[in-house]
């Protein structure tokens, strides 16, 4: 059988192509790698613990990207972008937290289960890396009552500004502990019970001694 021979242009023709095309596919995952490991520039695929500790929360980790490893940063995939819990510290009371989840989000204090807040304050603050390094300069007024059967009432009031220039304000109550009620919420600590503002003032104007 006679053996094929080709033209030496197209042998050397097709060694260049390949070589091209192997340069090509190792540069494209280089890039693909680099953008990987560097995340976005807007530090919106970057997954901040909402439980860092005190060191780790006024760092900006699109410019210090060295710090996420220690502060438990990571990276994740665009798809899971929405998922990505983000946090807004409130400055009072201490550690005192806002988180948002997709569309919600919750009012978190220590040792408490998270309270959702609703209303139009869910699409008025912003949880971007730029606002995610400022605290949240909200309002609180925590009273300590004793009704005429020598009853404790423990309420609060809270006023949250927005980014939108917007203020709210949201109502709670702290009920004393059941003697042998054995739930989670009692486990954790305090449970915190919404309530409307009009009802704050009306306890507050009940009870407040003169």
């Amino acid at each position: 059988m006679q053996e094929k021979t080709y033209p030496l242009f197209l042998i050397k023709f097709i060694f260049r192509f390949m070589k091209s095309l192997f340069s090509f596919i190792i540069g494209f995952s280089s890039v693909l790698l680099f953008v990987g490991c560097a995340g976005t520039q807007d530090g919106s695929d970057l997954e901040v613990p909402t439980n860092m500790p005190p060191i780790c929360r006024d760092i900006d980790f699109v410019a210090q990207p060295d710090m996420r490893e220690m502060c438990g940063v990571r990276t994740v995939r665009y798809k899971a972008y929405r998922n990505i819990p983000q946090q807004r510290y409130l400055i009072k009371p201490k550690e005192t937290s806002i988180v948002k989840v997709r569309d919600v989000i919750e009012l978190r204090f220590p040792n408490t289960l998270p309270i959702i807040l609703d209303g139009p304050i869910v699409n008025e603050i912003q949880f971007n890396q730029d606002k995610r390094l400022q605290k949240i300069k909200n309002s609180y007024d925590y009273y300590e009552l004793y009704n005429e059967g020598k009853e404790r009432i423990r309420i609060f009031k809270m006023g949250i500004p927005t980014d939108m220039g917007t203020f709210h304000e949201f109502c709670f109550r702290v009920p004393d502990k059941v003697g042998n009620e054995r739930t989670r919420s009692v486990a954790m600590g305090n449970r915190i019970e919404a309530m409307t503002c009009e009802d704050f003032h009306r306890l507050l104007t009940l009870n407040l001694k003169k």
